[in-house]
């Protein structure tokens, strides 16, 4: 039997609303080390976006670094298998990989190519012992993975699907025993749920086909609410919080597969945050003064992240951000910011249905003032349009020049 953990989407050192999250971020850390001296699996399997930028601080390489050697020793004949993210540096990670080594720690930051820009499948494979088999794949971008044959008639649209197969059909020729082969990626798939994620509709998904056939089990990263896609196929979410819109279980999970193409069986274990993402009200937004009015009744021990969610017919009230910082100046809780919602009139709630000939004919400033209603459930004011016009006058003679 093959047992691991599976855990990805640290985003060590993120800045959150200028406040640092060392001390929740290091309880996460002590919390799973706590978690691989009580299983002791034969893994540990970090799926990508270990730091929340590319360049991360030395505090927040100091915390990784450190919490590494504590996960090591909590069970030193325990595997643990990195991959950068989208949010890593692939070259950052990769230079001090043959140091992790000593540590049983596999680091892999990029995607390995031989002399001659062919993948080199072998680095990407790594036997856990006589337990299982761990097929590796950092992030990169589809048209990025390099040929896995120099003769392949393959196009550049199709090189991540076909390294994906070759790479289990690789991990699978060396699979004598019949070991449970596990592939690792950070990437969305399609219809997977991106609740929680800033941008979204700007993310770039490729179908679960994608990934090839082969595996017992896809642990993936990227997607920052834990989810099943299939009996095989799981994101294990997000262990603390990146935004407030994550409000869901935060875990990681634990996996055990018997033998090569058994189902897995999957245990979540709950990963307790000491400072809590909060939204207030949780659900439907309310007035300003009433938003404010349930501040000053938190408990004054509470040490959540405040965000306000807020109704206004147009614009907030002046100072409406001091207000709200003062509502908590004597309780331990953190103030990040209001999130407003505009309450549309009836008659401006209506359904914009117009072709693409009548758009490409409109004026920049009619565009704008259609965005603008829709958006404020109110006319432009004169001095807004002649701001508009103003800024979109300098923009064209800047595209001028």
């Amino acid at each position: 039997m093959f047992r691991f953990i599976h855990t990805s989407d640290w985003h060590l050192g993120q800045n959150f609303y200028g406040y640092d999250r060392t001390e929740e971020q290091s309880d996460f850390l002590h919390q799973l080390a706590d978690i691989v001296r009580k299983h002791q699996p034969d893994a540990l399997l970090v799926s990508g976006d270990i730091f929340h930028t590319a360049a991360p601080s030395n505090a927040a390489v100091n915390m990784y670094v450190e919490a590494m050697l504590n996960i090591h020793k909590a069970y030193s004949d325990m595997a643990i298998i990195v991959i950068a993210g989208n949010h890593d540096s692939a070259s950052r990670l990769d230079s001090d990989r043959r140091l992790w080594e000593l540590a049983n720690v596999t680091v892999l930051g990029g995607i390995n190519r031989d002399d001659k820009g062919l993948a080199d499948l072998d680095k990407h494979v790594i036997n856990v012992g006589n337990k299982g088999i761990v097929a590796a794949v950092p992030f990169a971008y589809p048209a990025s993975f390099p040929l896995t044959d120099e003769g392949a008639d393959i196009t550049r649209d199709t090189r991540q699907r076909a390294y994906f197969q070759s790479l289990l059909d690789h991990a699978n020729a060396r699979n004598a025993t019949g070991l449970p082969v596990v592939l690792m990626a950070h990437l969305a798939v399609n219809n997977c749920d991106t609740t929680g994620h800033d941008r979204d509709m700007m993310m770039e998904c490729v179908d679960v086909g994608t990934l090839g056939n082969g595996y017992d089990y896809a642990a993936l990263g990227h997607i920052h609410r834990p989810q099943q896609l299939d009996s095989r196929v799981r994101y294990c979410g997000t262990p603390v919080p990146v935004s407030f819109d994550e409000q869901c279980e935060h875990s990681v999970s634990i996996v055990e597969i018997d033998q090569h193409g058994e189902l897995p069986r999957i245990e979540t274990k709950v990963i307790k945050n000491p400072k809590p993402l909060r939204t207030i009200p949780a659900h439907e937004p309310v007035d300003f003064e009433s938003a404010l009015e349930r501040l000053q009744q938190l408990n004054p021990n509470d040490r959540s992240y405040i965000r306000l969610n807020v109704k206004v017919d147009s614009y907030l009230p002046t100072g409406a951000q001091e207000q709200a910082a003062m509502a908590l100046q004597d309780k331990q809780c953190r103030f990040c910011e209001i999130k407003k919602t505009v309450t549309l009139q009836a008659q401006t709630r209506r359904a914009r249905n117009i072709s693409l000939e009548a758009f490409n004919a409109m004026s920049p400033i009619a565009i704008a003032k259609m965005y603008f209603i829709d958006m404020n459930g109110r006319e432009m004011s004169e001095r807004q349009e002649e701001m508009f016009n103003y800024i979109y006058q300098l923009v064209e003679e800047e595209n001028r020049q």
